[in-house]
């Protein structure tokens, strides 16, 4: 049997929530709700499933909960908000995947409240535990969406934390990690992170399943809910900070430095915010979803205009292009972005593996220098291999690669010139096509194969769909350094 215990203060959707869950589930169940503090304006439906705590007084979060399970009588539980929605079979298929000391998290996605459904376009499968000393949320669940490329569309997946709304456990499990802490952490806050943690270093697994899933409505409205109580806040999130850094529970068999490096990297612990930030702005402002785990992905709209916007956006200043022609790149950024210091990078000259007559490398370098007179310009008339050597590591905001199209040297390109980029800057470059002719061909293959070697995700093209130039016809690759 399923115990499902639902916490509840002034919560206009509760009804909604019971006789989803009643309706949804396909095997035994029980309904535990607790009505803290109030009584619902709509009366819960008569069925024998339900089974109501109902106090005078409000006892917050962490007492509804535990009161909820001291009462229950399923082998299993699982703990949602009284806002949500659920899957067909729900239970039957929490109760397959969970295993004895783990912790099921279903995937969440968005509500749409008129139709008491989820919108199957907007899911959120991750979350990592901010750095204790983040200045906006310490030690904290933070999205995560550039995790699920990590993972390679698995049912099952390690989650490192979750946003709170659902779990679902074993009852002797939930006993065996000692419920939720009352005392230290107060009526509510930091309710995910105290179960993620008691759960991987007691150890157990904290699990993601995509095999089932709930939707949940975001509490915007001040009409419902439980409310934050800032001093009751403070307090969990102090205690959780000074408890699991210095590793003090007493159930612990793994210490945190053990979960920290199994996420690795982590942002904030191991790689800057900034290329958290800089990626969201990505995300919303071509509105991906969170769940995108195949890349490169497209850009809609973005071509090499937008492109230069895009680095506007982000605050970029300070830039390098490694291939320069005529310029015509180059004074499209210096048109859109204002004070931008770029180096320019051209040998203008034949070398092994690159040869053109003389006079157009004249020409060439003639055209660019006249385009972009009185430009905050370094000129580097070098090799790629050369240049970079000109520039300190971690010092740019962008690098846009188009020189030798060769996959040996678009391989080399992006080692050397991605040290140059600081975190949270952008690697990118230009004609990543899937045409028959060697030199596009090669820019694909090695651009594919090094963000694959090393990880990366999410990255971008450009939309060969938007073309406002000749140049825009063929697509640009980008991504964000973490």
């Amino acid at each position: 049997m399923l115990s499902v215990i639902i916490p509840s203060r002034n919560e206009q959707y509760l009804p909604n929530t019971v006789e989803d869950i009643l309706n949804k589930a396909e095997g035994d169940i029980e309904v535990i709700v607790i009505l803290d503090g109030y009584w619902p304006t709509q009366p819960l439906k008569d069925d024998n499933r339900i089974k109501i705590i109902h106090r005078g007084e409000p006892k917050g979060m962490r007492n509804a909960i535990n009161s909820g399970v001291a009462i229950s009588s399923g082998k299993y539980i699982m703990k949602c908000d009284a806002h949500c929605c659920f899957d067909s079979g729900f239970d039957l298929k929490l109760i397959n995947d969970c295993k004895k000391d783990w912790t099921l998290v279903p995937r969440r996605y968005a509500i749409d409240k008129k139709k008491w459904d989820r919108n199957e376009n907007v899911y959120y499968d991750f979350q990592y535990i901010s750095h204790p000393k983040d200045s906006k949320y310490p030690f904290k669940g933070v999205d995560w969406p550039e995790y699920g490329a990590r993972v390679n569309g698995k049912s099952l997946v390690g989650l490192m934390t979750s946003q709170g709304s659902c779990w679902f456990m074993q009852k002797s499990f939930f006993e065996k990690i000692g419920g939720l802490d009352e005392e230290n952490y107060g009526t509510m806050g930091a309710e995910a992170q105290e179960v993620c943690l008691k759960t991987w270093l007691s150890g157990g697994k904290y699990v993601l399943t995509r095999n089932t899933w709930y939707a949940h409505a975001k509490k915007r409205e001040s009409t419902y809910g439980y409310k934050k109580p800032m001093d009751e806040w403070a307090k969990s999130r102090k205690y959780a900070i000074e408890c699991w850094t210095n590793n003090k529970w007493d159930g612990q068999t793994r210490k945190l430095e053990w979960l920290i490096k199994k996420f690795k990297p982590v942002p904030g612990w191991h790689t800057s915010v900034e290329n958290i930030k800089n990626n969201r702005h990505i995300m919303y402002k071509y509105k991906l979803n969170q769940g995108v785990e195949e890349y490169p992905v497209v850009l809609k709209g973005l071509n090499r205009e937008g492109l230069v916007e895009l680095w506007k956006e982000l605050g970029y200043r300070k830039g390098c292009e490694v291939g320069v022609r005529t310029g015509g790149f180059s004074k499209m950024m210096f048109d859109g972005i204002p004070k931008l210091e770029m180096y320019l990078v051209d040998p203008f000259c034949n070398y092994k593996g690159y040869k053109e007559r003389t006079d157009k490398h004249a020409d060439n370098e003639r055209i660019a220098r006249k385009s972009l007179d009185g430009c905050n310009i370094t000129w580097i008339n070098e090799l790629s291999e050369i240049a970079f050597n000109e520039i300190q590591d971690n010092s740019l905001d962008f690098v846009y690669i188009d020189g030798n199209h060769k996959y040996d040297y678009v391989l080399l390109d992006m080692l050397l010139w991605s040290r140059k980029v600081r975190s949270g800057g952008m690697i990118s470059g230009h004609d990543y096509l899937t045409d028959k002719r060697p030199y596009t061909r090669d820019v694909k293959k090695a651009v594919d194969d090094y963000t694959k070697r090393h990880n990366i995700a999410p990255w971008y093209l450009t939309d060969i769909g938007n073309q406002r130039t000749k140049s825009d016809r063929h697509a640009s690759w980008l991504w964000i350094k973490g």
